[in-house]
């Protein structure tokens, strides 16, 4: 990471008479002090802990571990309400959507009735917002992380991270109150991290290490606006080891901003894909004769367009839906920009909306099978996966009876 200027050495310390059960941070940033509380994302003690030091430090700015959008959707009610999934699908963000669930589902099964995830982060807006102090988001916008985690591991990689992160959603954590005390540990994170294996590496520096450079440059900004005398940050206990090392200098977030563009192979796949099965017909044409070729063309049809229409039906999709599925899966060996999947996904979430319920069951209904097929959110999802996995079966069975034929 590229160090425009360095300052003073961090001190780390607690201030002299003050006291906190919660880890915690003391830095000074010019003549600002700067108190940086860790937490646990669903503890009632951390939620009151925050509203403690609020009350104790009246502090003139207030940073919360939230981006911009995330930010919104706290102080939101209605937020769910508002989430038009079939724009979602129709953007094609639908990879950000469901991790941005599967992590906040997690996040919720951990928690309890009385706790919801993020609770001392909307205990601080919310002061914040009755003490007329500004509020400020400091963590690095979700989707950007997502995509540059996502742009730094090959197709199998992303599969097994994907699956894993789905597995998470079929079990249910009873975790005691000891346990959740236990995640406000600096080295939880880590520990966490040191199981996946080492080429999984760099989705960690994404969502671990280069969020600790963002949120400890973010709060430094905040700490030499005009008016800060006293900054109050309250971010997730596991970041603090690295805001401590990185909050005295100053960090150039502009490329942590960057999203990664397609990488070259990527875009010759797109045209090597079609040319190779118009090759194959062709070629089988021309050394078997047209009969030969319209029975490979054929097979295209209705085997990869059959198993993708059997993937949507046995995510019980709505007809058109599969449909849908039988006439995008061939379309989309010749135009890849089509997949069987989004189409699929994308009509069903136009003829049955999920309603807000639907997005507050996800925790509970993604515990079993049947909650996939119940609740129409993951239902959408379920519509997206079956037929696109059916018609990639397709492209491989089609694949080898016409290389099969020649040789």
């Amino acid at each position: 990471m590229r160090s425009i200027k360095k300052t003073a050495p961090a001190r780390k310390s607690t201030k002299k008479g003050f006291k906190t059960t919660e880890p915690y941070l003391f830095q000074t940033i010019g003549k600002t002090e700067v108190h940086i509380l860790g937490t646990a994302h669903v503890s009632k003690q951390s939620v009151d802990e925050v509203e403690k030091m609020i009350q104790k430090l009246k502090p003139d700015v207030i940073c919360v571990e939230l981006c911009e959008s995330r930010m919104k959707s706290v102080e939101d009610p209605d937020y769910l309400k508002k989430l038009d999934i079939f724009k979602v699908f129709k953007e094609r963000k639908m990879w950000l959507l469901l991790s941005s669930l599967i992590l906040s589902s997690f996040q919720k099964k951990i928690g309890n009735k009385e706790i919801k995830p993020g609770d001392e982060m909307r205990k601080a807006i919310t002061m914040g917002r009755s003490l007329k102090k500004p509020v400020v988001p400091v963590d690095r916008e979700i989707q950007t992380t997502l995509k540059r985690s996502w742009g730094n591991v090959g197709f199998f990689s992303k599969m097994y991270l994907f699956s894993a992160l789905l597995a998470s959603l079929l079990v249910r954590e009873d975790v005691s109150d000891d346990k959740i005390e236990e995640m406000k540990s600096d080295d939880v994170l880590k520990d966490l991290f040191s199981q996946i294996p080492k080429k999984y590496e760099s989705v960690k520096h994404v969502i671990i290490d280069e969020r600790d450079v963002y949120l400890a440059e973010k709060i430094r900004q905040a700490a030499e606006g005009k008016s800060a005398k006293t900054v109050l940050a309250v971010v997730g206990a596991g970041h603090l080891a690295g805001i401590e090392k990185n909050i005295q200098k100053v960090n150039d977030l502009a490329v942590l901003d960057e999203v990664p563009k397609r990488k070259w192979w990527d875009n010759i796949s797109i045209i090597l894909y079609p040319t190779f099965f118009a090759g194959l017909i062709g070629y089988t044409t021309w050394s078997q004769g047209g009969e030969a070729g319209m029975d490979l063309f054929s097979k295209l049809i209705y085997i990869k367009g059959g198993l993708a229409a059997l993937g949507a039906l046995i995510a019980w999709a709505h007809p058109i839906s599969i449909l849908l599925a039988f006439i995008t899966a061939p379309i989309g060996t010749f135009v890849p920009i089509f997949k069987a999947g989004w189409v699929s996904a994308l009509s069903e979430s136009y003829l049955r909306k999920p309603l807000v319920e639907d997005f507050e069951h996800i925790a509970d209904d993604s515990e079993s099978f049947g909650g996939f097929w119940k609740n129409r959110v993951l239902h959408i999802f379920l519509v997206f996966f079956l037929p696109q996995f059916g018609s990639t079966i397709g492209t491989f069975i089609v694949a080898g009876k016409g290389l099969k034929n020649l040789f």
